[in-house]
């Protein structure tokens, strides 16, 4: 009864739009206060404890990364590169909206740096090329959720700290989920390019244009090859490997491209200082709430039920499937993946049901939420790019819902594509 509380509370208070972390501490205070009281300075302690783990020193770097490789000739390099690869398709430019954000996700690992950066140039890019706005904004949010999927992942890296995995192979294991969601959202870009005539180029680019293209942008494309090159020889920790990717991004972008300022720098390094810390805040009072749910037996309860009700792991990964996509409709993304996950592990455990597996399924449907009406935070950033209404961008996004719905599908009951990848490279 008090674990009911406490989660009636949370739900409530992120329901009426509460910031996540005040939504997480108030719910810990009430309990402390009014229900098992606790010394404060214990909830203290858990919170920095929770923050005080190696790995987490990557996440403010990962997302400077992504902010130096977003800036100026890189991206456009991204672009012309994908064009003459699939420009010649019906729906080119769509196809080239995803293979760009396929290719940068590789870069970024952070949906809302796909969906905001690439989106300033894939949907002016497009509707210049005759795509309706509605279509195009479609497509950009289609496609940035591939970013958190193919590696690095800031998301990966969270899912990897609560649930005790190894960060570089859930890095390595969403790299055939993603190309799977890629293909599959090509699929409907083409299917709808044929029924609205939507233009194409009319030629296949000449080989010689397609190497002209890949030279022009190698330098950017050997940043994913570096991270997770360096992480599967053991070179460096996916940890070290963000600093890394800084360093190589800042050289580049810097020396080589030079697109990048100074000053310019100083503001990207402020901007992922708040923004890991905005993370780093959420983590920490997760951490307090997830405490005391354990303490409240709640992870037990939930396992305990899931058994007496059914002994079938498909029938498991299909409620999880539910839970964490209706989740993802109303609330953060890294919220649910820090106050759920502790709450299901016995569950997976029970069902032996891979842990690295779920993690990849647990993302992308948590992503997927990040699009789905009517509260996907994603639909209010795509309404600021394009200055298309909430309900007009709503409408737009929906069919695509169903290509990510079929790559869920796939990754969920057949576990070798994400499993396959990392057994080969990590045995």
């Amino acid at each position: 009864m008090n674990a009911l509380i406490l989660i009636t509370i949370l739900m409530v208070l992120m329901a009426l739009r509460v910031p996540v972390v005040f939504s997480l501490l108030l719910s810990c205070f009430f309990y402390v206060l009014f229900i098992e009281p606790i010394p404060f300075i214990i909830l203290a302690h858990r919170m920095l404890g929770s923050l005080q783990i190696f790995p987490l020193l990557s996440l403010p770097l990962y997302i400077l990364a992504a902010d130096i490789m977003n800036s100026g000739r890189i991206t456009d390099e991204m672009f012309k590169l994908a064009r003459s690869l699939v420009g010649h398709i019906k729906g080119s430019m769509g196809h080239v909206n995803v293979v760009a954000s396929m290719i940068f996700a590789g870069m970024s690992g952070s949906i809302t740096a796909d969906t905001a950066g690439l989106g300033k140039i894939e949907i002016p890019m497009m509707v210049k090329a005759g795509y309706d706005k509605p279509f195009a904004v479609a497509v950009t949010g289609a496609s940035s959720i591939i970013g958190p999927i193919m590696p690095p992942s800031i998301q990966m890296i969270l899912y990897a700290m609560i649930a005790e995995q190894s960060v570089g192979r859930l890095f390595v294991g969403g790299a055939i989920p993603g190309l799977i969601m890629g293909l599959t959202i090509m699929i409907a870009i083409y299917y709808f390019a044929v029924r609205r005539n939507y233009p194409h180029d009319a030629r296949r680019a000449p080989w010689k244009k397609i190497w002209q293209s890949f030279k022009q942008s190698s330098w950017a494309l050997m940043t994913p090859i570096i991270i997770l090159g360096g992480i599967i020889s053991g070179i460096f920790t996916p940890t070290e490997a963000a600093v890394v990717a800084v360093v190589y991004a800042f050289v580049i972008s810097f020396f080589i491209y030079r697109t990048l300022r100074l000053k310019d720098l100083l503001k990207m390094m402020v901007g992922s200082a708040v923004t890991s810390a905005l993370i780093l805040v959420i983590m920490g009072a997760a951490s307090v709430f997830g405490w005391i749910i354990t303490m409240e037996n709640v992870p037990a309860l939930i396992r305990d039920f899931i058994m007496s009700s059914t002994d079938q792991q498909w029938v498991v990964l299909i409620i999880l499937n539910i839970v964490f996509l209706i989740a993802g409709c109303f609330f953060d993304i890294c919220a649910i993946i820090l106050v759920f996950t502790p709450m299901i592990i016995p569950v997976l455990t029970a069902y032996q049901i891979d842990l690295v597996h779920w993690g990849v399924v647990e993302v992308l449907n948590v992503c997927i939420g990040f699009l789905t009406p009517p509260f996907g935070v994603g639909l209010y950033v795509l309404s600021d790019l394009s200055g298309l209404s909430v309900a007009e961008v709503m409408k737009a996004v929906t069919p695509f819902l169903i290509p990510l719905l079929v790559s869920l599908a796939l990754i969920t009951f057949f576990p070798q594509l994400v499993l396959w990848l990392p057994g080969i490279v990590f045995e």
